[in-house]
């Protein structure tokens, strides 16, 4: 019976993690960016470059100038909203947005004289970090990357059950043995590695979205699953007037709101320029794990207070704790790269574990699926590369593209995500056309290129790169560009490996017997 219990969980385990290994490596890969989703932002719109005398400007500076060109430029309308985001340790530029009909503005300010920063138009960081939970598919994207976190826990669970020397198994990594069992060592060690951090950010992707994934128990208490958000969440708005008034300076209650709630992270005005307008001022969500943000509210006319939130409900400190948890909103920078390698980790986890299926097929390719088992390992191959390497070059084109498309081409912003997505495309394409080893080797020279000669492509294109950014004090762009050239160095380590392996070239143990595979 155990036996038969654990083979069940190898054959769970192995396709399971075929399958939705496809899907993940590039779910995981674009959340892992996503750590730094602000800094990505801010690189790729190099117009806006940080100046050391930039951070200098006080907070009260910045709200004067933010408010005086919210009042001249941004819509009056009953229900807009206004929202300032000064500058912050992952915030590096003075932001303003607004919404007119329902379509977004959002625009950069010099915090020393409020001009406009003009700057490309791009998604940054923020298409990385959609895909991520959608695959930029809205809600039917989410519902698949939401199924494939659930298969994701099951194949966790197996892969405990069938790995009955589990932490041995972590000691172990045999890299001058074959290919195969130095490919499941490596699988076994990321896997022990890292196992905590996965249960925790694949469940916690799940239950910050109840919902998407649990209407009906919202459905069973809130009549409307709005109400859920205003149960948790106090709310001082105030009846639009349809009267016009002038709004005091809201830097004037800077010192009132940061008395009440410690620290302000941004700036929200309801209704703005109307009898009734609103300022709010909310928390930065970085002072501790629950990502709840305490709120002051003031006339915008008068400055009289309207009320404080720094209390919340239970429930609200709990889910908001899974989405603070999720998202790394806690910790600074240092917890931003402890996810951040957590993520390359779990990457090379589920890496190892395609890279595994393939070898152990190529020495019996008759085993599943009899005379047609040969062509359908050699599709499986494909769309494995495509897979690991697509989704890796797919991001570094999209960075590219964002250097080299003009900027006046209409739509920039979406060319650069349909050069994200038609990467995939040519990838595949070229993954079937090659032979699997050559393949990865001439993706694997592809991106590393790509790493190491972006660059030299901002120079010739006029725009800053790494030594200008170091030169100005822009250690947030200056940091962006060289993980950029890092994961290139860590790319090239691997082409030796699979060049060895195209020329069958076999380790020290297995010298004389059969060929390494990879």
């Amino acid at each position: 019976m155990k036996k038969t219990f654990s083979l069940s969980m190898a054959w769970l385990h192995t396709w399971l993690g075929l399958y939705l290994g496809w899907l993940l490596f590039a779910v995981f890969l674009t959340g892992t960016m996503a750590v730094f989703e602000h800094s990505i932002t801010h690189w790729m719109q190099p117009e806006a470059l940080v100046k050391p005398a930039h951070a200098e400007v006080i907070l009260a500076r910045q709200l004067d100038i933010a408010q005086a060109y919210l009042e001249q430029h941004a819509n009056r309308e009953k229900g807009s909203n206004w929202m300032i985001a000064p500058i912050s340790d992952n915030h590096p530029s003075l932001e303003v947005r607004w919404r007119v009909k329902g379509e977004a503005h959002e625009v950069l300010l010099n915090p020393l004289n409020g001009e406009v920063v003009s700057t490309r138009e791009t998604e940054g960081g923020a298409m990385l970090t959609h895909f991520h939970y959608t695959l930029l598919a809205g809600l039917t994207g989410t519902l698949i990357v939401g199924m494939a976190a659930v298969v994701m826990l099951v194949g966790l669970i197996s892969g405990i059950v069938i790995h009955k020397r589990f932490f041995k198994d972590f000691f172990t990594f045999r890299r001058r043995s074959s290919a195969q069992r130095s490919w499941l060592d490596a699988h076994n060690v990321a896997g022990v590695l890292i196992l905590p951090f996965l249960f925790m950010i694949t469940y916690t992707g799940l239950v910050m979205q109840p919902n998407t994934f649990l209407p009906l128990g919202i459905k069973a208490v809130y009549e409307n699953p709005r109400a859920l958000r205003g149960d948790a969440v106090q709310s001082f708005e105030q009846p639009y007037q349809a009267e016009t008034a002038k709004m005091i300076k809201v830097s004037s209650l800077l010192p009132q709101a940061q008395a009440a709630i410690q620290s302000v992270g941004w700036l929200m005005i309801q209704n703005g320029g109307d009898a009734g307008a609103v300022v709010e001022f909310f928390q930065n969500l970085d002072r501790r794990i629950s990502a709840v943000a305490d709120h002051a509210a003031f006339s915008a006319v008068t400055g009289r207070m309207l009320g404080v939130q720094t209390e919340w409900r239970d429930s609200a400190y709990v889910y908001r704790g899974f989405v603070g948890i999720h998202m790394a909103m806690f910790g600074g920078w240092v917890m931003s790269w402890l996810y951040f390698l957590a993520g390359l980790v779990s990457c090379g986890l589920i890496a190892t574990g395609l890279i595994l299926f393939t070898i152990k097929r190529r020495k019996r390719p008759e085993h599943e699926f009899g005379a047609m088992s040969t062509r359908i390992y050699s599709l499986i191959e494909a769309i494995n590369i495509t897979a690991v390497m697509g989704s890796i070059n797919a991001i570094l084109i999209y960075f590219w593209a964002n250097r080299v498309l003009p900027m006046e081409i209409p739509e920039r912003s979406s060319w650069e995500v349909r050069a994200f997505l038609l990467t995939w495309l040519v990838s595949l394409l070229h993954a079937l056309l090659r032979k699997p080893l050559y393949a990865w080797r001439e993706q694997l020279v592809f991106a590393v290129l790509l790493c190491w000669l972006l660059p030299l492509c901002a120079r010739l294109n006029g725009l800053p790169s790494l030594l200008e950014f170091w030169r100005h004090g822009d250690g947030i762009a200056f940091g962006v560009e060289a993980t950029i050239l890092l994961m290139g160095l860590l790319l090239a380590t691997a082409i030796p490996k699979v060049s060895k392996a195209i020329h069958g070239v076999p380790s020290k143990r297995t010298a004389g017997s059969h060929k390494v595979a990879y």
